[in-house]
């Protein structure tokens, strides 16, 4: 036989099911198996007949929570009896609220690392824009700077005192 592992499910001693294999009848309440058969249809099997029934589905995880049996609460236990099909559905529907939320905390986990680069961006900016020139970099511009403060001042840059203004000139040229 082969099938859909959905979920495995357990329920209180006194509340058990009944395997639905032919044949069987036995009451099951722990890793109760909910298979979904090839032709639509669900099955609710004891873990003794699952195995002989669907032996090569024992590896597999469930769809629809783990492995270790979830415990069924009174409503759910009513709706896997009566209903098993809307039980699958309300598991359905658990399973992608659980994948919404994990999408969303990874989105958000995402614009917090992005918020973090930006921030570290901003920082290295900010650490490159306060450092000082260096001398190769004055050299670059000091000729130029020397003309600004030759033409805004009026003076020889070159004379002893003017030192200052030509560096605050090839700052600004720089950007620092």
């Amino acid at each position: 036989m082969s099938g859909q592992l959905l979920a495995v499910v357990g329920v209180e001693k006194a509340e058990r099911v009944v395997c639905q294999a032919d044949g069987c009848g036995h009451g099951v309440y722990r890793r109760i198996h909910v298979v979904r058969h090839d032709d639509g249809s669900l099955g609710v099997y004891g873990s003794d007949c699952f195995s002989r029934l669907f032996g090569h589905l024992i590896e597999s995880n469930p769809q629809y929570g783990g492995g270790d049996g979830r415990e069924l609460t009174a409503e759910e236990r009513l709706m896997l009896a009566e209903n098993t099909e809307r039980l699958i559905a309300q598991f359905e529907v658990e399973h992608q609220a659980l994948l919404e939320q994990a999408r969303l905390r990874q989105e958000q986990r995402a614009k917090v690392e992005q918020a973090a680069r930006e921030r570290l961006e901003r920082q290295r900016a900010e650490a490159e824009r306060r450092r000082p020139p260096s001398a190769s970099e004055i050299a670059s511009v000091e000729r130029e700077a020397k003309t600004i403060v030759r033409q805004k001042y009026g003076v020889d840059p070159d004379m002893a005192g003017w030192r200052g203004l030509v560096l605050t000139e090839a700052r600004k040229l720089l950007g620092k």
